[in-house]
C-alpha cells in the first residue's frame, strides 16, 4: 500500500499497470458522473416532462376519439328530438287556431248529442317557454256519450286535455249528467309573441 503512495503524477506513464488502470477507470467514473449530474440530469427531467405530457396528450386523443366515434350517434339523436319537438310544437295551437278549436270542440260535442250551457277560453298564464291556455266547457249528457266525447277530443291533431272534471246527475233518476270540465291546451310563446 506504501508502494502506491510513492507514485508521482507526472510519472503516471511509468507507473504500475494496476495502478494506471485503476487511475483510468476512476477517471471513466468521474466523467460520467460529472456528464450524468451536468448534462444527462436536465434532459432526464425533460424526458419525465415530456412522457407525462405525451401520456395526459394521449388521454386527450383517447377522450377526442371516443366523443368522434359517438358523433354520429349523438347527431342521430338531435335529429330525432328535433324531429320530436317540431311534432309536438305542431300539436300546439297557433293563436289564429283557437276559434277554430273551440268550433271542433262544440261540434263533437254536438255530434255525441250533448247540450253544452257555456264554452269559452280562459285567461292564459305563462310558464317557461309556454302559455297554459284554460278551456272551461259546462255541458249536459248521457255518461256513455260523455265519455265518446272526451275519446274524440283526444284525437284532435291539437292537444286538449281535460284536468279535472266535476259532474253530477241532473236530476235523481235522470240518466243526464251535468258535467264542467276544466281542460288546457299549450300556446308555445314565442310562436304567440311572433303574432303580436
Amino acid at each position: 500500500m506504501s508502494h502506491f503512495n510513492d507514485l508521482e503524477l507526472d510519472e503516471i506513464t511509468e507507473w504500475p499497470l494496476a495502478a494506471q488502470l485503476m487511475v483510468i477507470v476512476l477517471l471513466i467514473v468521474v466523467i460520467q458522473a460529472s456528464g450524468y449530474w451536468f448534462y444527462l440530469s436536465d434532459k432526464q427531467e425533460r424526458i419525465t416532462a415530456l412522457v407525462n405530457q405525451e401520456q395526459r396528450l394521449k388521454t386527450t386523443l383517447k377522450m377526442k376519439a371516443d366523443k368522434a366515434a359517438r358523433l354520429p350517434q349523438l347527431q342521430a339523436q338531435l335529429q330525432q328530438l328535433s324531429q320530436r319537438y317540431r311534432y309536438l310544437l305542431q300539436q300546439l295551437p297557433e293563436q289564429k287556431e283557437l276559434a277554430s278549436m273551440l268550433a271542433a270542440v262544440n261540434e263533437l260535442g254536438i255530434k255525441h248529442q250533448l247540450s253544452f250551457t257555456s264554452i269559452y277560453w280562459g285567461e292564459k298564464k305563462q310558464q317557461a317557454f309556454l302559455n297554459r291556455l284554460p278551456l272551461n266547457i259546462e255541458l249536459s249528457g248521457r255518461y256513455h256519450d260523455i265519455g265518446r266525447f272526451s275519446a274524440a277530443i283526444a284525437e284532435l291533431p291539437r292537444i286538449i286535455y281535460f284536468e279535472h272534471v266535476d259532474w253530477q246527475r241532473a236530476e235523481k233518476n235522470s240518466q243526464q249528467l251535468s258535467v264542467n270540465i276544466k281542460a288546457y291546451t299549450y300556446q308555445y310563446q314565442m310562436e304567440v309573441s311572433s303574432e303580436r
